[in-house]
């Protein structure tokens, strides 16, 4: 049976109340227990409870929400850079920038966990293709001039000519360390799993040398993540891209979800189009998450974030965390939406009223209280 959040949280719902009334003054950087007490230290026991009935909550069926936040390399300056301020029925707190992290974001992982939220970061293989093209130009750039080619018979090596590293075999070895690198923060930082992201090109569509490369590359980087999941029991794995672009697609059964970015999507149509394409032999189809972003606070021709059309006053733009929670209830007979993943939750904290008030609102859509 599904379950909604309200059901489990009225006989602490004063905790909420609180938590609202704390947040109010959002402008302000300190540390969020600085000015307002805190339930937790003025009626523990009620906060107990509170903390019981969400964990109940996140642990039962319903509707998932996954975060991205823009956390800093430094001590965070601002209320929307603290783990502790993101409502606290969000499942899922991804980190865009998992390593490094300041002992103040690190020391929030414990007070998040006793909410039940899950902090996980991604390794997205797009930037590993982009950072060893980097590192070829910057060998290009940094190579001396070659010598002279010494006449026959001249110089030269008597023995055995060694084997000659290639290009491609390079980049497979670099492949396999840089992830490797990067699942190490797992451990590093106590993270609670990790997304991995692929969007690649369509196989069918490849023959010869081609096929033969992008295989290689493509097994050197999930066989790496498969050996580590293995090794690593309780830990989470999402997946996260265009799955129906994998070769092998068995490490799918062991992602939790399956996030498909819809990020310029503006209608139910195109999010659920954006599934469709994603819909393969061998992909699960119980677990697909939506993924869209909150709207730029900085870029006003970024349209990224919004839906088409406005809302009842308008004037009001609709959002796409709206939009996709209201897709995420709608059902569909050929596969399942299993929650949202929003993407710079950050900008969406800025509301005199209510702090992220737009990601709440796609959680109450998504999991509504009980009618009276």
């Amino acid at each position: 049976m599904k379950r909604n959040i309200k059901k489990f949280l009225l006989p602490v719902a004063v905790v909420a109340a609180v938590s609202f009334a704390a947040c109010s003054d959002w402008t302000e950087t300190e540390s969020l227990d600085m000015k307002n007490p805190s339930l937790e230290t003025q009626n523990p026991g009620l906060y107990k409870q509170y903390l019981e009935a969400l964990r109940t909550y996140k642990a039962g069926e319903h509707k998932v929400v996954l975060v991205t936040l823009d956390n800093p390399a430094t001590a965070p300056a601002a209320r929307n850079q603290h783990l502790t301020t993101i409502p606290d029925s969000v499942d899922f707190i991804s980190l865009a920038n998992p390593d490094n992290l300041h002992p103040t974001v690190l020391g929030e992982f414990e007070k998040v966990h006793a909410k039940g939220t899950r902090v996980i970061y991604d390794i997205d293989y797009a930037a590993i293709e982009a950072r060893w093209t980097q590192i070829l130009e910057e060998e290009e750039a940094n190579r001396p001039e070659e010598p002279e080619t010494p006449a026959e018979g001249e110089g030269g090596d008597e023995g055995g000519e060694e084997p000659v590293e290639t290009p491609e075999s390079r980049f497979l070895t670099f492949c396999r360390e840089y992830t490797a690198g990067m699942l190490a923060l797992c451990d590093k930082y106590g993270y609670d799993g990790v997304q991995i992201s692929y969007t690649g090109r369509a196989p069918q569509a490849m023959v010869g040398d081609e096929l033969e490369q992008y295989t290689a590359r493509q097994e050197a980087f999930l066989s790496t993540v498969r050996s580590w999941y293995e090794a690593h029991a309780g830990k989470l794995l999402l997946f996260q891209g265009a799955p129906q672009n994998l070769i092998d697609k068995s490490l799918l059964a062991e992602c939790a979800y399956i996030v498909i970015p819809a990020l310029s999507a503006t209608s139910a149509d195109e999010m659920s189009f954006a599934v469709l394409m994603a819909i393969a032999a061998d992909v699960p189809v119980d677990r697909f998450v939506i993924g869209v972003k909150t709207p730029s606070l900085t870029d006003s021709k970024d349209e990224s974030g919004y839906f088409a059309g406005y809302e009842a006053d308008g004037k009001t733009r609709n959002l796409a965390t709206k939009g996709a929670a209201e897709w995420a209830v709608a059902a569909v007979p050929n596969f399942t939406k299993a929650g949202i993943a929003v993407a710079d939750v950050q900008n969406d904290y800025y509301n005199i009223n209510l702090v992220y008030k737009n990601i709440r609102e796609a959680i109450a859509i998504m999991n509504p209280s009980p009618k009276n």
